[in-house]
């Protein structure tokens, strides 16, 4: 493959067509095919810059080689899409969230048949059983980081710090009909915030039994420092919520169980690296990647496969090229499955990251690829998880 270098692995299939558009799928836990339903993906005409709020994706599959245009929106961005995901359990049915009238709405759709149902607010994650959202302010993460929001959402409270009618909504996605489930107000001093901090959840997913989910609650960085601290807060569906990791290094996640979590932290001081941590007990264990202490930034995409026995993760650039590494939890091996040319955009939140994800029930692993100059989604088979 032009521009792609690997020592394990060389059969990589581009699934996309070389027809003058952009292609991509978005965040790597996210349902991008369930166990039965073709590959999802957005077409863009652009990748060289931000999208405006009068900018359309098109929302499809792909079929052999082939784009299957099944609706558009305005409601996007390059990092997470439109939040575009299968239903988990109906066949032909997928999520996503778009913008109409200057409202934003998530979107029930089977392409099938036709039908579209709305949920009166943009989703920021799905439960895996279907039945609930959580939506939060898309201006206010669009003024914090431009690649996860979306430009036209207008954030009412972007002059308080933590607003009281502002936060964690809770989306009855049978019903379509949403409520404030936990406040800035009440989740600043929760996660350990000050008044003088203005705060937004900027990541927020349901554990795989969808009765607790995980949010990054971060503060915007003041004029005198270069970042943001950030806090592991774990809500459930009652409005309840307690903090695992408070004002630290809180980056990257994906949900084990129940319970367990994987995250590239930084836990009771020690260093940055891939920990699995239990949110009841607070209990932590350090998965020894020799990858994640190398020289650059070496914070991961992790995700669990599905039968639970590996964790893949694609990194940021090093040496031009992103690396997709593996973790064995049965032995405590990784090793690197693949490695891709990657670019330097002139705006870091329009970056290509390869944001590997498993599709079809394990079966493959597909990521998005900009080393061929365009944006692709590309394939390999999870055969090489073998160690």
């Amino acid at each position: 493959m032009n521009g792609m270098i690997s020592d394990y692995y060389k059969d990589v299939q581009i699934l996309t067509p070389d027809d003058g558009y952009h292609y991509f799928f978005a965040y790597y836990d996210m349902r991008a095919t369930g166990d039965w339903g073709k590959h999802l993906c957005h077409r863009v005409s652009f990748m060289d810059r931000l999208p405006t709020a009068e900018d359309i994706a098109e929302i499809g599959y792909l079929d052999n080689g082939t784009f299957v245009k099944i609706g558009e929106t305005t409601a996007w961005n390059f990092q997470q899409g439109a939040m575009l995901q299968y239903h988990p359990y109906l066949e032909n049915t997928v999520y996503y969230n778009v913008c109409e009238n200057g409202n934003y709405y998530t979107l029930t759709h089977n392409f099938a048949t036709g039908e579209k149902r709305y949920a009166d607010r943009a989703s920021a994650c799905i439960s895996p059983d279907g039945k609930w959202g959580l939506g939060v302010n898309f201006g206010r993460i669009y003024a914090f980081r431009p690649g996860y929001g979306y430009a036209g959402f207008v954030d009412l409270y972007s002059d308080v710090n933590a607003p009281a009618d502002d936060g964690v909504f809770l989306i009855d996605m049978e019903q379509g009909t949403s409520r404030l489930l936990l406040s800035y107000e009440k989740l600043a001093p929760i996660a350990g915030f000050s008044p003088e901090d203005k705060v937004l959840v900027n990541h927020i997913t349901f554990n795989t039994t969808s009765d607790r989910f995980v949010m990054l609650v971060r503060n915007f960085p003041k004029p005198e420092k270069r970042s943001w601290s950030t806090s592991m807060v774990i809500g459930d569906l009652e409005g309840n919520a307690y903090t695992v990791l408070k004002n630290t290094y809180v980056s990257h996640y994906h949900w084990e169980n129940d319970r367990d979590i994987v995250a590239h932290c930084t836990v009771e001081e020690k260093k940055r690296s891939l920990y699995l941590i239990d949110v009841i007990t607070g209990k932590s264990f350090e998965l020894g990647m020799p990858y994640l202490y190398g020289e650059g930034n070496r914070d991961i995409h992790c995700s669990f496969s599905p039968d639970g026995n590996y964790i893949i993760g694609d990194g940021y650039p090093i040496d031009g090229y992103r690396y997709l590494m593996a973790y064995s939890l049965r032995t405590g091996k990784s090793r690197e499955l693949l490695r891709v040319k990657t670019n330097n955009p002139p705006v870091i939140d329009i970056r290509c990251d390869l944001h590997a994800r498993f599709v079809w029930g394990g079966k493959s692993i597909s990521f998005d690829t900009v080393h061929n100059d365009r944006r692709e989604i590309a394939l390999i088979s999870a055969d090489i998880l073998n160690f």
